[in-house]
């Protein structure tokens, strides 16, 4: 589902830390971002992804916001509700983010590391990188 994947990033729910890698881009293309997810959190906690994009030509670096509870399109999804608490589950989920159009052909490097405003306990936390 989506476009092809370019890099897939697998956060340890034991140790969630900043992870990167380094991508050839073509020129006009756009990257997508998506995840799968098994977590769950207090009712007014957010997850984000925060995704730095620096060009290895030297150009200035820019950094992608992703909501990560919060996505456009999800597959295989279940939501559970109970008092103040959420868990919620997908396969694979688009996010409302993306990077580019790219201005010319280039290596990238990529820095990702989830983020939450609370407490969030983490059975799965995949980002997917795609054109």
């Amino acid at each position: 589902m989506g476009g092809e994947l370019l890099h897939r990033f697998t956060f340890s729910p034991e140790a969630i830390e900043a992870q990167q890698t380094s991508l050839s881009l073509r020129k006009g293309e756009r990257l997508q971002f998506w995840n799968s997810l098994d977590v769950s959190y207090q009712k007014g906690t957010a997850l984000t992804f925060k995704i730095e994009v620096k060009p290895d030509n030297g150009k200035e670096e820019s950094t992608v916001i992703c909501d990560a509870l919060n996505p456009s399109l999800t597959i295989m999804s279940a939501t559970v509700e109970h008092n103040s608490s959420i868990s919620k589950s997908w396969k694979q989920a688009r996010m409302n983010c993306s990077f580019g159009p790219l201005s010319e052909t280039q290596t990238v490097s990529i820095t990702a590391l989830p983020a939450a405003s609370g407490p969030v306990q983490v059975k799965r936390l995949i980002l997917e990188v795609k054109r």
